[in-house]
């Protein structure tokens, strides 16, 4: 039996269950909302030194790093494809997760500097958050998803998931001024180190390599209440 009803089966809830709190966590490490407001994160790390004698305004100055922050980003997509099927997904998880959390911690500490040093160390890691999102909680809570699932849950259960994506992509959005306003930018970007780091550890427990199998085996496998093995 498809539809809804279906992800209240033994062992599809339990995929549920993985597969929404990794589209959660992809939204809760703070992407769109670093994304969104780029320009004011970097004016707060004192980026208008990093063009001054270039003739760069201070209006225009955070602008210039957002743009040179994420152009890497475009080869990233590259790198992502082919990277994909070479380690898996499980791996490229644990690999640069936890460096995406050190990219937060970093541009934490480099919040409120005024130095040229904290301007090039936030543009570095708001440059460096960029690829590693691309190469691990960006692009793969789809693909993990799209492929855990039994073929009779998992239109519904990809539906369900996404859902829970989008739901805290508009709670982090809607959230992240007022956090900022209540706590502190250090604080609400410290947050999201912090969940990054949450993340990592629910891939080592929770997520399952899925390279080189059948649709059918991952999903058996994925289905019992046990740790991965790498």
């Amino acid at each position: 039996q498809g539809g809804f009803a279906s992800l209240l089966q033994p062992g599809v809830r339990r995929i549920l269950f993985v597969c929404c709190t990794l589209q959660a966590f992809q939204q809760l490490c703070g992407v769109n909302a670093i994304v969104y407001f780029t320009p004011q994160i970097l004016a707060g790390c004192g980026v208008v030194k990093l063009f001054e004698g270039w003739g760069v305004s201070a209006l225009h100055a955070p602008m210039y790093a957002t743009i040179l922050a994420y152009l890497p980003k475009i080869p990233t997509a590259f790198l992502t494809g082919y990277l994909i099927d070479r380690l898996g997904r499980r791996q490229l998880l644990m690999l640069f997760t936890p460096l995406l959390a050190l990219t937060l911690a970093a541009l934490t500490l480099s919040f409120g500097g005024t130095s040229i040093f904290s301007a090039a160390v936030a543009t570095t890691a708001v440059m460096l958050f960029g690829v590693f999102f691309g190469l691990s909680l960006g692009p793969l809570p789809n693909i993990v998803a799209s492929e855990l699932y039994p073929t009779h849950a998992r239109s519904a259960g990809v539906a369900a998931s996404t859902g829970v994506q989008f739901a805290c992509n508009a709670f982090v959005v809607a959230a992240f001024p007022i956090f900022r306003s209540a706590l502190g930018e250090q604080a609400t970007l410290a947050s999201f180190a912090a969940l990054s780091t949450l993340a990592w550890l629910f891939v080592i427990r929770f997520i399952p390599e899925t390279k080189g199998q059948t649709l059918e085996a991952i999903s058996s496998s994925a289905g019992k209440d046990k740790a991965p093995k790498d």
